[in-house]
């Protein structure tokens, strides 16, 4: 499962939009602006078009979150000419808020196979704070045609610095990147560190270098059960804490929006098949950037208490924060929190942020020598054998008629329980001995 996880890596946002009716809808704020716009130097450029693939009428319709719909209404192209890589569309959505001198834009970057409706929750809160925000689409992933081009490490990078240029006016961001976005961040850091004014790092995936090397008829078929239902529930059920309230249809069905690109299967081949990011020897390089890093407490995807202590090494003056009652999407499940704590880390620094910043705990788990490893791996275990199998005071379910049994004859079972478990570790002791010879 965790395999599993640290491939999937985020997929709550994505199908479709050749839509006439939309391109002919209106595009009005998200909310009112909070700040009056500006002239000058500090404006930033305005793209009127619409990318060429959008979510089918059909597949909009079947939607039923309108904040989903409402970034969709908000969608922009703008054609990136790109050196070595050709002419690839950028797409994204804004905030309604003007340049502010002094403050960098923030530029909000997605996770693995996913689009800018990742963020369809937290940019209307950032549009409502004054944050002048830009939820962009990474290169080969969201709505943007890549003209079935590249769509390397290098050439996400290559995007990212021409939409700066472009879209920008060359000013400096500041990063935040969800999950592989983080690892994004991380990337381009390294290699265009003028661009970056600071980052924001949110469950971040920094320190799972590469992709496996999967041959291509295997890759293709790998991408096709990447783009189904099956795949996409799952992805939803780990990525949050409240599956209940978060882990819906409707989210799958966000989820699976820009798979519909008619060039997203070989764009997604295509990047399997590079190896992915391998950024853990590049985290570092961001230590001199203010940074924050925001982590759901409850990340079943990128576990704080596996990950989080790697991060905090690597940069021991960036600001951990707990994001609670949160699994792997703060973006999506606690949009309130993460649009202040980017709110305060613009006028204040990342210290500003406010949250629980306590990693004490994990940071001891990670560092236990192999004694006090091995001497806490026997409690788990010791713990786990004293929990009982079967509950028989709970009612109902399958094994129902167990339940009542052990009710009514409860020594008797206790004697059919001691008997089954000195069954089954006689049964395991005979199977090593035929091992080990």
């Amino acid at each position: 499962m965790r395999s599993l996880a640290a491939l999937i890596l985020c997929l709550p946002a994505g199908n479709a939009v050749s839509s006439t009716a939309l391109r002919a809808a209106a595009r009005p704020a998200l909310v009112p602006s909070a700040s009056p716009r500006v002239s000058g130097a500090m404006t930033a450029a305005t793209a009127t078009a619409r990318p060429k693939f959008m979510p089918s009428p059909q597949a909009v319709a079947e939607l039923t979150e309108s904040a989903t719909k409402d970034m969709l209404d908000r969608v922009e192209a703008m054609p990136l000419d790109l050196p070595s890589y050709g002419i690839v569309e950028a797409s994204f959505v804004r905030t309604g808020v003007a340049p502010s001198e002094g403050t960098p834009p923030v530029v909000l970057l997605h996770g693995f196979d996913s689009s800018c409706l990742e963020f369809r929750r937290t940019l209307p809160k950032l549009e409502a704070l004054g944050v002048e925000a830009y939820a962009l689409d990474l290169l080969g992933w969201g709505f943007g045609d890549t003209g079935g081009g590249d769509v390397s490490v290098e050439a996400k990078r290559a995007a990212l610095l021409e939409f700066r240029r472009q879209v920008l006016g060359d000013r400096q961001m500041t990063l935040l990147g969800v999950s592989l976005g983080a690892a994004v961040v991380i990337d381009f850091n390294a290699v265009h560190s003028d661009a970056v004014a600071s980052a924001i790092l949110v469950d971040p995936q920094g320190f799972i270098d590469g992709a496996p090397p999967v041959p291509e008829p295997f890759a293709r078929g790998g991408i096709r059960v990447l783009g189904s239902w099956p795949l996409r529930s799952l992805a939803n059920q780990l990525a949050y804490a409240d599956t209940d309230a978060f882990a819906t249809d409707d989210a799958i069905r966000v989820g699976l929006l820009h798979c519909a690109r008619p060039s997203w299967e070989d764009d997604s081949v295509s990047w399997l098949l590079g190896g992915g990011y391998s950024v853990s020897s590049l985290v570092p390089r961001l230590a001199p950037k203010p940074t924050a890093i925001l982590w759901g407490r409850q990340d079943e995807i990128l576990p704080p208490a596996e990950f989080a202590p790697k991060f905090v090494a690597a940069l021991p003056g960036a600001a951990f924060r707990w994001v609670e009652e949160c699994g792997h999407s703060p973006h999506l499940e606690q949009p309130d929190a993460l649009a202040a704590a980017v709110r305060a880390f613009l006028d204040s620094g990342p210290d500003a942020v406010a949250g629980d910043d306590d990693v004490s705990e994990i940071v001891r788990l990670a560092n236990r020598g192999a004694l006090e490893k091995l001497a806490d791996g026997v409690k788990e275990l010791d713990a786990f054998l004293d929990t009982p199998i079967l509950d028989p005071n709970e009612r109902g379910g399958p094994l129902e008629p167990l339940k009542a049994f052990v009710r009514s004859e409860p020594e008797t079972a206790q004697v059919a329980a001691s008997v089954l478990a000195l069954t089954f570790f006689f049964v395991l002791a005979r199977g090593l001995v035929a091992v080990l010879g």
